[in-house]
């Protein structure tokens, strides 16, 4: 199982820092198509991009920590598949919610909040169940 947990890892890591990538290129044309280099100001695009991906900073990178720590624990992949899909399901479908509405709970909002705090739950659940072992 070993052997291939590490690729799974990865499938997940680069698919976040996609996600990341992708949510930060959003913040800088926001910028530039506002002229707004500090701060959001009063761009309420902006500010959405803003706060997708400070959002997103603030959840992924302990989240792929986990991941890593499960596969170095040498846990099952179905738990790293589960907790990296939850992770990174709930990544995008969060950064859809905040898009067009910040300010305001949507559906893809909470249920990517949902996901993502699923995801960290199994992972430190995992992780404490392999440390254990």
């Amino acid at each position: 199982m070993l052997n291939y947990s590490l690729e799974i890892v990865g499938v997940y890591v680069g698919l976040n820092l996609l996600i990341n990538l992708f949510l930060a290129y959003r913040v800088s044309a926001n910028r530039v198509r506002s002229n707004v280099m500090t701060g959001t100001g009063e761009d309420e695009k902006l500010y959405n991009a803003n706060r997708a991906h400070v959002v997103n900073v603030e959840y992924t990178p302990i989240a792929l920590v986990g991941l890593v720590t499960l596969h170095l624990l040498s846990a099952s992949i179905y738990v790293l598949h589960i907790a990296g899909l939850f992770l990174t399901v709930g990544r995008l479908l969060h950064a859809i919610g905040l898009t067009n509405a910040a300010r305001a709970s949507t559906p893809p909002r909470l249920v990517g909040t949902v996901l993502t705090w699923a995801g960290q739950l199994i992972s430190a659940a995992a992780c404490i169940y392999y440390a254990l072992m």
